[in-house]
């Protein structure tokens, strides 16, 4: 931008903050771009015991994207950004939009290749050392093969980085499985993708912690009559890691 939109369109952002006040999200459109403007929560009740320091929360995320954005990490450019929002350029529907969304009418592979190239970018985040803390699909962006990654809860590098690694894997995969728009044979077909570009030590101590806990498996199963969609969605991620497992032995 020249000197001058950056000008006009600072005076809008914080037009619109004002205007906003409460709100966590929200977009606008300036020169044919959208953009999100990003607030931090307003709690309430039992929330405010449970995310005590939103503002530091929030100080904390935009540390992270600013920080990743500059080390060439798939993350969204900050614009804009004062002490109580940011504004991020929009990178396009999430994962979950592309797969979930009848109207688009992707075939099965296309939906397929999307989920792809997810899982090559997430394997490429955690072979640079950085992890994300909860990269289910709906916390992905995809556009035009380009994947981008939003809302960031951790990265790190220290002594527990392999740790994060492992939560990364598995909340990405009980994020497919929570889906019922993706057939038995796809997550079969997406997790042997993810083993393939996963580095194999890191696989590894996957399938080995699923093993630890297969008995969690048997105990939920006797819930399943009555299991909402979480507990669904981790009936089905043993049932397609467990078998891995024996393999891998």
């Amino acid at each position: 931008m020249t000197t001058k939109k950056q000008a006009v369109f600072s005076r809008l952002v914080n037009e619109l903050v004002q205007k906003n006040q409460g709100k966590r999200i929200f977009s606008f459109d300036f020169e044919n771009q959208t953009y999100w403007v990003k607030q931090p929560e307003k709690l309430t009740g039992v929330w405010k015991i449970l995310k005590p320091h939103p503002k530091q929360s929030f100080r904390e995320e935009l540390h992270i994207l600013k920080n990743l954005y500059e080390r060439g990490a798939p993350v969204p450019q900050v614009i804009l950004s004062g002490e109580d929002f940011f504004v991020l350029k929009d990178v396009g529907p999430t994962l979950n939009h592309w797969i979930e969304n009848a109207g688009l009418n992707l075939t099965p592979a296309e939906k397929n290749q999307i989920l792809v190239d997810a899982i090559k970018a997430l394997t490429s985040l955690h072979k640079k050392g950085v992890t994300h803390g909860r990269p289910a699909i709906r916390d992905i962006a995809w556009r035009q093969g380009k994947v981008t990654f939003m809302d960031f809860e951790s990265h790190s590098r220290s002594l527990n980085l392999q740790w994060h690694k492992i939560r990364d894997v598995l909340v990405f995969i009980h994020s497919l499985c929570r889906s019922k728009h993706l057939s038995g044979e796809q997550i079969q077909y997406l997790i042997n993708k993810y083993e393939e570009y996963c580095e194999s030590d890191l696989w590894q101590d996957v399938l080995n912690l699923v093993a630890k806990f297969r008995f969690l498996y048997y105990i939920l199963l006797v819930f399943k009559p009555v299991a909402r969609m979480d507990l669904i969605a981790i009936y089905r991620l043993f049932q397609y890691l467990l078998p891995l497992t024996e393999e891998n032995k």
